[in-house]
């Protein structure tokens, strides 16, 4: 598995805490990949890196991890970066994404995973893309979970926004 930063947009999220990310530990566990992936968890909640990895051994401890499996992952792999919904806030999560990639050596490779609201998609997106994190050194990638639009006119409408920033080639859509 490549080194890469798995950026949660909506971290701090029902979604991040119950699913996301007892899964993503189990996967990276089970395949002895847990040092090749550092998680930035993204959200509006002032929180710190000391914070939101507690965070993240209570939401591990509640799926049934054992404390001792997680402790040392979370104090080595999980950071977090508050911004606002603004994307004009994303600019302080482009300077935090380069502090981490050298801080861990990491070559670019990026997964952004947007568990948010709908609503919120395109904000995300433009965030993202006006502030360069769509393109890196390494790969860039897009997964957008939920319903991807209301309708086929909303759907198409997502579509552009995507495709405005991300080539289809990085983009994975969970529905």
């Amino acid at each position: 598995m490549d080194k890469h930063l798995f950026v949660i947009i909506g971290g701090t999220g029902d979604l991040a805490r119950r699913k996301l990310i007892p899964s993503l530990y189990d996967m990276l566990a089970e395949g002895g990949h847990l040092g090749s992936c550092v998680v930035l968890g993204v959200g509006p909640t002032e929180l710190t890196d000391a914070g939101y990895r507690e965070m993240t051994r209570e939401a591990l401890s509640a799926a049934g991890f054992s404390d001792d499996d997680v402790a040392q992952w979370c104090d080595d792999c999980i950071h977090y970066q508050q911004i606002g919904r603004e994307p004009a806030t994303y600019a302080a999560l482009a300077e935090r994404i380069t502090e981490i990639e050298n801080e861990h050596d990491l070559p670019g490779n990026r997964t952004f995973y947007l568990a948010l609201p709908p609503s919120v998609f395109t904000t995300a997106l433009e965030g993202l893309g006006s502030n360069g994190l769509s393109t890196s050194d390494g790969w860039a990638r897009v997964v957008i979970e939920k319903p991807f639009g209301t309708d086929l006119t909303s759907a198409h409408e997502l579509n552009e926004a995507v495709h405005r920033w991300f080539d289809e080639s990085q983009v994975y859509r969970i529905d």
